[in-house]
C-alpha cells in the first residue's frame, strides 16, 4: 500500500475461523501453532478475536503468534493471552466456556498486522472437542 495522507478505509471484511485440539505450552515460537488469519497484500485490522469451547473443557490458556514470513518463525503476543475456564457444555445454557480476547467495541484493542501476516494460536491443554478461535475484521 502506498504511503498516503489519506486514511486507509476497509475493503474487504473477512471472518476467519480455526480449531485447536492439540496443546503446545512454549512462548518460544516453536511446536504446532495453528493458523488464524491472514493479512491481505495492504496488511488487516482484527476488530474481533474470540476464543470457545467446543466441548466440556478444562481451564486452558490460549496463546496468540505472530508471523511475517508465512508461518516459518512466530512471535509470541503476550497481550493478547487468554484463559478459557473449564466448563461442562449442557444444552440448556449458553456456552461459558468462551473469551472475547479483541473487543470490537473497544478500538484501543484492535491488532493490525502487516501484509501478508498471519496470526498463528495455540491452546495449553489438549482438548479432545477443541477450542475454536474465531476473527473478524477487514483488510485494507
Amino acid at each position: 500500500m502506498a504511503l498516503t495522507n489519506t486514511p486507509a478505509w476497509p475493503q474487504v471484511p473477512k471472518i476467519e475461523t480455526a480449531a485447536i485440539t492439540s496443546a503446545n505450552t512454549a512462548t518460544d515460537g516453536t511446536g504446532a501453532i495453528t493458523t488464524v488469519a491472514t493479512a491481505g497484500a495492504n496488511g488487516r485490522r482484527i476488530s474481533g478475536l474470540y476464543a470457545g469451547a467446543r466441548a466440556t473443557v478444562t481451564a486452558t490458556a490460549v496463546r496468540f503468534f505472530l508471523s511475517t514470513d508465512e508461518g516459518s518463525t512466530w512471535t509470541y503476543l503476550p497481550r493478547l493471552d487468554a484463559l478459557i475456564p473449564a466448563y461442562t457444555v449442557t444444552n440448556t445454557t449458553a456456552n461459558a466456556g468462551r473469551v472475547t480476547v479483541i473487543d470490537p467495541e473497544d478500538q484501543y484493542t484492535f491488532l493490525d498486522l502487516p501484509a501478508d501476516a498471519v496470526l498463528g494460536a495455540t491452546i495449553a491443554v489438549a482438548l479432545g472437542g477443541g477450542v475454536v478461535i474465531v476473527a473478524e475484521g477487514h483488510d485494507f
